[in-house]
């Protein structure tokens, strides 16, 4: 008699568990990249609802072009799944938000992660408490007054003495203005 470890029953059964939509979406995921090819690192399968694969681009631009191919593609993915797909639709509106990768880990947003975004530590609320009824010059100054104070917590960008994310100073050692203007400048000059 073979012994099977407790994971590995445990992975059995959830396997069995499994909704047919989870298994199909879990076949399209593996297949995902064969079938899209270079396309796939700007997509992301979301989930399938009612027989639809909905899709996240990087771009509206790539929805409109893989929305050109649904069915190509159909054809490529019925092919292959035991539960026939009827439509993909693919929209860029979710592609920054996070959701679960191949593993079923949840992905983190990359502009969390982008050198000018400010450290939840070191943000402090723009607005506190608005009221409806206050006139759009009232509400203006409020939201700078907000800004300010939080700018005054922010390091200063050693060439142009504007307050910087922290992230830019460490990375390029200015603002991201700054170093725009550098790597502009340095493209521009002759050599």
């Amino acid at each position: 008699m073979d012994f099977q470890s407790l994971n590995q029953i445990l992975a059995s059964l959830k396997i069995m568990e499994r909704s047919t939509q989870e298994k199909q979406f879990q076949k399209v995921m593996e297949c995902w990249e064969e079938i899209l090819g270079v396309v796939a690192i700007k997509t992301k399968p979301l989930y399938i609802k009612r027989g639809i694969l909905y899709v996240a681009t990087s771009s509206v631009t790539l929805s409109q072009e893989l929305s050109f191919r649904v069915p190509k593609l159909l054809q490529k993915f019925n092919h292959i799944l035991a539960q026939p797909l009827d439509n993909i639709r693919f929209s860029s509106a979710q592609w920054h938000t996070s959701h679960p990768n191949k593993s079923g880990q949840t992905e983190q947003n990359d502009w969390l992660e982008h050198p000018s975004m400010i450290p939840k530590s070191e943000k402090l609320p723009l607005l506190k408490s608005t009221h409806k009824n206050q006139d759009p010059k009232t509400t203006f100054e409020k939201w700078a007054e907000a800004v300010k104070n939080r700018s005054q917590v922010l390091p200063i960008c050693p060439q142009c003495q504007s307050p910087t994310p922290p992230g830019e100073i460490q990375r390029w050692s200015v603002c991201a203005i700054c170093a725009t203007k550098q790597w502009s400048l340095r493209r521009h000059t002759p050599n």
